[in-house]
């Protein structure tokens, strides 16, 4: 395996020579296979490039990387567009590992800024978990070169800049302190009351209620329909409404609670006057929101184990942690919550929370002078 990959990379640095050739244009590419459309970071990044720089050419090639064969080859002529654009390219902006990237030979002059996904550090990932459960082999990290020819890595906060470096392999000189765009919508007050009455009007039954948000992280090989409905059912419909907002990946399904599917977990959460978490990332954008957070943790001992944290998990979470529904519920009722250890954890792993998109605009905007 590894020997056919080493022959695919050469022939793909023998298509890319060429290419290199070409005129370097006015140009920032945007490259994730995180989604088929744009990410909100990339779309308030655009129109504040827009804004700033209107002559910077912007080109978006988004698309997943499916399992099946049919897409795989499909996404071979995908790459080779990636390269074009590339080569011709000032500045590279990823959300995620681009194969084109890290296995070719690229410009000395080219920029490539790595605009993680996620928001914060809380499970490891990337290099960190390399040959380790959820994480790649490591003899195809090895061979696709991951994570390589970066020349920045963004991170929310400097509690998270070692982890960042770590994960992506980079000495912390090269990781940024600069916080996703969508950290600007989390602190913007007319977006926030723009949120709320678009969530409220889609559901009228909202009114006079106190809504509980869930959002859970997803499970590779696990389905936790059960434990969703356990949870759920624990909160009076009379005075709750119970709204679960599944990662995108979730097959999961729940008897006792709405499963929204019409607003991102960003907007929702604006509506949410409690929200419970486990192990996702959400929980950085929660706080930044200073919204009371309750942690359900069901299956902390097998999870946990598998995926492990950077922080020390029991100590960090800023609310209560439980396995037990009833503990959970019960702790909403009463208002269990210290909303001031909410902000401080906020603050201090998502360290930039304003002029986020004008800021990595301003960066971009001098790479490519």
């Amino acid at each position: 395996m590894r020997f056919v990959l080493k022959i695919i990379i050469i022939l793909l640095n023998l298509i890319f020579a060429p290419m290199k050739l070409l005129p370097v244009q006015d140009k920032v590419t945007f490259i994730s296979r995180q989604s088929d459309d744009k990410s909100e970071d990339m779309e308030l990044l655009k129109a504040e490039l827009m804004r700033q720089a209107p002559r910077i050419k912007l080109i978006f090639l988004c698309k997943k990387l499916e399992g099946n064969l049919a897409h795989k080859i499909v996404y071979c002529f995908h790459v080779l567009r990636q390269m074009y654009h590339i080569a011709t390219s000032k500045v590279v902006v990823l959300d995620s590992y681009c194969i084109a990237v890290s296995v070719l030979c690229q410009r000395k002059s080219l920029t490539v800024i790595q605009m993680w996904h996620a928001l914060g550090a809380l499970k490891r990932f990337g290099l960190s978990i390399v040959g380790e459960g959820e994480g790649s082999s490591r003899d195809l990290a090895e061979s696709m070169s991951m994570h390589k020819n970066y020349t920045w890595v963004l991170t929310s906060g400097r509690a998270c800049l070692p982890y960042f470096s770590e994960a992506f392999g980079y000495d912390e000189k090269a990781v940024k302190v600069m916080s996703l765009p969508r950290v600007d919508k989390l602190t913007d007050d007319e977006f926030a009351r723009s949120a709320v009455k678009r969530v409220r009007e889609r559901y009228p039954r909202f009114e006079g209620k106190k809504i509980v948000v869930y959002a859970p992280t997803f499970r590779k090989d696990k389905d936790i329909s059960r434990e969703i409905d356990d949870l759920a059912g624990k909160f009076d419909d009379g005075e709750y409404i119970f709204v679960l907002k599944k990662h995108p990946l979730m097959k999961e399904t729940c008897d006792n609670c709405l499963t929204d599917e019409e607003f991102s977990t960003l907007e929702m959460l604006f509506a949410a006057d409690y929200v419970i978490c486990d192990y996702s990332a959400v929980i950085f954008e929660a706080a930044i929101l200073k919204k009371p957070l309750f942690f359900y943790t069901f299956d902390y001992d097998t999870y946990g184990a598998a995926r492990d944290f950077y922080i020390d998990y029991m100590k960090e979470m800023p609310g209560v942690i439980s396995g037990d529904p009833s503990c959970i519920a019960d702790s909403i009722k009463e208002d269990k919550y210290d909303l001031e250890r909410v902000e401080k954890f906020g603050r201090k792993f998502v360290e930039k929370q304003e002029n986020c998109a004008k800021d990595l605009a301003v960066m971009i905007i001098g790479c490519c002078k």
